[in-house]
């Protein structure tokens, strides 16, 4: 998977959890992984269609997901992870993804996503057509989020 497809979404998740948060996330070391990925207890699943193709999966424990949550609700204060935290999370996820596809169309790789699907639950696996996901950790003060970025780039794209 190449650089210009990943770099996007990196950038996106840290501009996006700063304007959340009013902090900074630093990224771990990036791993490859199969699928199917096995997630943590709250995913968001987003599928790219056009130039590119493939998923996106955003995970986090629920404790980070409350927290993200909370920020995003104006402090709001959320003791669960009922509907309204649900609502936020997949949220955030539109607004990472979101901006990672309106920076790969500054590179010239014209996509549209998917409506998020969130999964909840301990031991979640998620499989998809693309066997390869690159793993990328991101640490914030809230706790831990893994973006996994499964993408194919579509035949004849790219000089290919």
């Amino acid at each position: 998977m190449k650089a210009e497809f990943i770099n996007p979404f990196v950038g996106a998740a840290y501009d996006i959890i700063k304007m959340v948060t009013q902090t900074q996330a630093s990224k771990g070391e990036l791993a490859l992984a199969n699928s199917p990925i096995r997630g943590n207890e709250v995913n968001v699943v987003i599928g790219v269609t056009g130039d590119l193709a493939g998923q996106i999966i955003l995970c986090m424990s629920e404790a980070t997901a409350l927290e993200f949550a909370t920020k995003m609700l104006m402090n709001l204060a959320t003791e669960t992870f009922n509907e309204l935290a649900k609502s936020a999370i997949c949220e955030l996820g539109n607004m990472i993804l979101g901006n990672a596809v309106t920076n790969l169309g500054d590179n010239g790789y014209f996509c549209t996503l998917t409506p998020p699907t969130l999964f909840i639950g301990k031991d979640v696996a998620v499989s998809t057509q693309v066997l390869r996901f690159l793993v990328v950790p991101l640490e914030t003060e809230f706790g831990a989020i893994t973006i996994n970025v499964a993408l194919q780039e579509k035949p004849g794209k790219g000089g290919y």
